[in-house]
Order: C-alpha cells, then structure tokens, then sequence
C-alpha cells in the first residue's frame, strides 16, 4: 500500500510538471501533453530543421537532437516559443513536453511560415525549426531531370517555404537562405529597392508575428550584424549576418557570413544530408553529385518561357520564380520590376582560389533565375552571406 501511494505521488508529479511547461509564460496552454489526433512528424523515423504541417491540424516533433542528428543533443529544454509567423494566429498553440522531449504545435487554416525554438531556463535559444504550414505533399508532385543528361534529380515543384506552386501567386516565391545556415528569412511581397547605402528607395517587406498577433520587426536589415558564428546564428536564427568592413577592411575576408567556413554545410563534399540543412525528412539541398554532375544541367534556354509579369521562368511545367534575394552587404531586399531575377542554391562549394591571400572569398554556388541565355544556363557562384532560395530534393 505504501508503495502504490508512492507512485500515485510520483506519477501525479509528472503530471504536474508537464502542465507546468506547458503553461509557462513562454508556452501555450494545451489540453493534454500530447493531444491523440497530433500528427507525428517523426514517424518516418526521420527528423529534419523543417517540418511541413498541414492546415488546421496538430502536431508533435522531436526536440531531444539538433537538425536530423540522432546523437547532438539539444540540451536542457525549458520551453518552446515562436519567434516568428507569417499570419497573426498561423500558430494557434505551441508548447513543449519535457518528458517526452517533444514540441506540440497546432496550426490554423492559413497557409505559411513559422519559425519555433526550444530555450533553455535563461530563455536562451537551443535550436529552431522552420514550419511550414500547406497543405502539400511534396510526394504527389514531385518533377524527375530529364534522364538525357548526366546525374538524376527529383526535385519538390515549389521553392522551400512557398504556400504554391502557382506563378500568380507572390507566397510562391518561398524563402531565402544564406548558404549552409539552417533557418529561413521572409522574401519580397513587392519590388523592392535599395540605395547606394543600403536604404529601402521601394520596401517589399513581408509583415511577420508574434504569437499574439502583434506585428513586430520583419525588416531583417535593421537589426543585421557583423561577426556571424554557427554559435550565434543558434542563439539568434533571426539575425542576417552581414557582411561588415572597420577601417575599411571587410571583417571577414572569406565574405561568408560566419567566421568559420565549412564547405560541407549543406552536404556538398559528404553528399548526406548535413546537420545544417533546411530541407524537410526525406529532403535536402541539391549537390553537384560524386561525378561532378550539376544538379541544374537539365535548364535550357530555349525550352524555358520567361513570364514577364510574374517574374519567373517556366519549363518543363516547373514554376521557377525570380525571387530576388537578401544583399549580403546589407540583409535588404534586392527584387526590382526592371531587373526580375532570383536564384537557386547548390549546397556545393565554389572552387577556392589558389591564392586565398590575395583571393580569400569563398563562395557558394547555385543556378540563376533571369531571363537571359546566359545567365539562365550557367552554375554562378556568390558570397556565402547573399541570401537566396532552395528548391530541395529527394534523399
């Protein structure tokens, strides 16, 4: 009898203790620690820094391991927060089960983008995670390169983030992404624009939310930084890091936005999918393959009809927006009506100089989304702190 009381206390404090983490200040009540109609976003086995979580439902992921590792652990989870959304209310509810090691969310019947954290009891951030909130699997639709070239690709049929696939619609742009960092800035609504100083002439921004539906900062170049870390871009997944000059010496030469580089950040020299990458379970970045095949050989000009008034390249059926991008000086907006252009990071490295003294930048690679013969067909190469889209595709 003694014993049974004993584990009737100890089972109440559990009890106890999970309701606590869920009403904290930073979590939303819930009903039950893990409702029984929650979808398991892990029940493939795999875990990801984004998941796609249908309209109007609820769900349940992984919070004990950083991105798709099964041994990094996060740490001492306290809570789980927004820190973004793209829609007063996207989020309905969110909030953490410490015995499970699980974050509960529950969406609307808006389509969108949520970035969600798990902190520690100090309120610092351990890891974040991208949900992407659509109706959308990206199974039913998925677009296979033609097997007439070298090295095979099935990309989804919409950039990573975008609420469609359909060119008139402006969610169809996605999200950008500095390379080989895991968590997504908001892109233009509108044509946008900016000075010699890196001043909005025409702001584009994307209003964003918290989770009381205030607006709140959405204008990633306000509170840019310089000096970018892994470290820092943990603890603050919505700063841009840029890239900065004292005494008019770029900080980082390498002009990558952290100070660290690491050409495997999205898989480019591993081939797997990396711990950093921002593609959903059975997703990642597309890499130059074991060959040296690119994975946007298959682009053809002359296949390819440019549409002028939504800004983007059709072919094959595929919707491929110019999404402009997030200048690496600044964290602005660059997409302007006059030059409609976007491209398409390839998580493979730009060849290093010889001479990294006198070349030191380290670039990223990807494929460019413009109307023009030759910009359209060739792989270019950008500094690692330009921000631009990611079309993933299958493990």
């Amino acid at each position: 009898m003694k014993i049974a009381k004993q584990s009737l206390i100890a089972v109440a404090a559990i009890a106890l203790a999970a309701f606590a983490v869920a009403c904290s200040p930073e979590n939303v009540p819930g009903t039950s620690p893990i409702p029984e109609n929650a979808i398991d976003l892990n029940a493939s086995g795999a875990s990801a820094n984004c998941y796609i979580v249908p309209c109007g439902s609820t769900a349940v992921f992984s919070a004990a391991y950083k991105g798709n590792s099964a041994t990094e652990a996060i740490g001492e989870v306290s809570s789980a927060r927004l820190v973004w959304q793209e829609a007063p209310a996207l989020l309905t509810e969110l909030y953490y089960v410490a015995e499970t090691k699980q974050v509960v969310l529950t969406t609307s019947e808006t389509a969108g983008n949520a970035l969600v954290a798990v902190e520690d009891a100090d309120g610092n951030i351990l890891w974040s995670w991208h949900i992407w909130v659509a109706d959308y699997d990206p199974e039913a639709s998925l677009w296979t390169t033609p097997d007439s070239i070298e090295g095979q690709w099935s990309f989804m049929d919409r950039n990573l983030g975008a609420s469609s696939a359909d060119p008139t619609d402006v969610g169809s742009r996605g999200l950008l992404y500095q390379w080989g960092r895991k968590d997504p800035f908001t892109s233009a609504v509108a044509y946008t624009e900016q000075d010699a100083d890196y001043n909005y002439i025409t702001d584009g921004e994307r209003t964003v939310y918290d989770f009381g539906g205030n607006a709140i900062s959405s204008k990633p170049y306000e509170t840019a930084e310089g000096r970018g870390s892994f470290e820092k871009s943990v603890l603050h997944p919505d700063i841009f890091y840029k890239i900065v000059s004292e005494d008019g010496v770029e900080v980082y030469a390498s002009r990558d936005w952290k100070d660290v580089s690491d050409d495997d950040s999205w898989g480019g020299v591993s081939f797997s999918k990396t711990i950093n990458d921002p593609c959903p379970p059975g997703y990642k970045v597309p890499v130059f393959d074991e060959a040296g095949n690119s994975p946007f050989a298959w682009k053809d000009y002359a296949a390819m009809t440019w549409d002028s008034e939504n800004g983007g390249a059709v072919e094959d059926g595929q919707w491929w927006p110019a999404a402009g991008t997030r200048v690496n000086y600044s964290g602005g907006l660059d997409l302007t009506e006059a030059s409609k252009y976007g491209g398409m990071w390839i998580g493979t490295a730009g060849e290093a100089s010889s001479d990294l003294v006198t070349y030191p930048t380290l670039y990223g690679q990807y494929s460019f989304i413009m109307n023009s013969r030759r910009m359209y067909t060739r792989i270019q190469k950008d500094s690692r702190a330009q921000c631009l889209s990611v079309r993933c595709v299958t493990e």
